[in-house]
């Protein structure tokens, strides 16, 4: 009887997100996965319990990558306006390439298919760190704010919400523009 196929982590999430991506989150189950990557559902179990803890393996993945932009902006440049410019940025490139899986780093359909803590920890304290820097009285609710109006924006943008004319690229800009200045009143 042959050895059963074995899976990388990195395949398994491109997988993952390939699937999110081309037909939605709902589309990720166990059983397309397994079929994506050349094996049998239960080989998954070994993974992940249910389709959420999935989702959570793109989420984390998603989130990874979108602190390591961030840290590379950071590392970049010392001037936290910069930097939160950047983040804003970088997360809207995100949700460009990757609009469902980034719905996971905000919206996602269980608990379980958030990112987890461990992961999401390091991007969240960059980004509260940065803020303090120019809002230290409430870093939290200027970082929410600054993440809500790009992730907004974002979604608008991905759905065609933005119908008026006029180019968005521009009014991406000036949004972040008043928003950093409301972060730094």
């Amino acid at each position: 009887m042959p050895a059963p196929q074995r899976v990388s982590t990195p395949e398994l999430v491109a997988a993952i997100r390939s699937i999110a991506e081309r037909d939605g989150l709902d589309a990720v189950t166990m059983s397309a996965v397994a079929a994506s990557v050349g094996v049998r559902a239960p080989s998954l179990y070994k993974r992940a319990a249910n389709r959420h803890e999935l989702l959570r393996l793109a989420a984390d993945d998603a989130a990874t990558e979108l602190g390591e932009e961030i840290s590379a902006i950071a590392a970049a440049s010392d001037e936290p306006r910069d930097v939160l410019a950047g983040a804003a940025r970088a997360l809207r490139a995100l949700a460009a390439r990757s609009p469902n899986i980034t719905t996971l780093l905000f919206c996602a359909p269980a608990p379980l298919a958030t990112p987890s803590p461990e992961t999401i920890a390091p991007l969240m304290t960059m980004l509260l760190d940065t803020v303090r820097r120019i809002s230290p009285d409430d870093p939290l609710s200027s970082a929410r704010t600054l993440t809500a109006w790009a992730y907004g924006f974002s979604t608008m943008e991905q759905n065609g919400g933005f119908r008026q004319g006029g180019d968005v690229d521009t009014a991406f800009e000036h949004g972040l523009e008043i928003v950093l200045r409301g972060i730094g009143a």
